[in-house]
């Protein structure tokens, strides 16, 4: 009955060891250059305003007309990094005790901030034709 016991619990760690493995999500590269597109889009993974976004820019072929990046800011550390830094370089009235808002655009060529998923669309419109 012991070695049943036993067995049993080997089974259920392997199992777990396995789970905790497999379903680890992998790790993006860590860089904390900002990207050399005309536009960077900064983005929450979980935020609904920024799906809005990437559905427009996706839709409409924003991405084959513009050269954007796109980094996701709520659980990628080194994205916040570039986040921060590039903020601070071009928008500093942007940046507020609350954090700073996503979906977040910047033109680097033009050195403008928008923010929100309208303004954002709008903007993008605008840009690509």
């Amino acid at each position: 009955m012991i070695k049943k016991i036993i067995t049993a619990l080997i089974i259920i760690a392997i199992l777990i060891g396995f789970y905790l493995l497999t379903s680890k999500k992998p790790e993006s590269i860590t860089s904390t250059e900002t990207p050399t597109s005309d536009y960077i889009l900064f983005y929450g993974i979980t935020c609904p305003h920024c799906k809005i976004v990437e559905e427009f820019i996706s839709t409409n072929q924003i991405d084959q007309k513009l050269k954007i990046s796109q980094l996701e800011v709520y659980e990628n550390e080194s994205n916040k990094t570039i986040f921060s830094k590039i903020v601070q370089q071009i928008c500093p009235d942007q940046i507020n005790n609350g954090g700073l808002p996503v979906p977040f655009l910047i033109d680097q060529k033009e050195k403008k901030c928008t923010t929100g998923d309208t303004p954002i669309t709008e903007y993008l419109t605008e840009k690509s034709k």
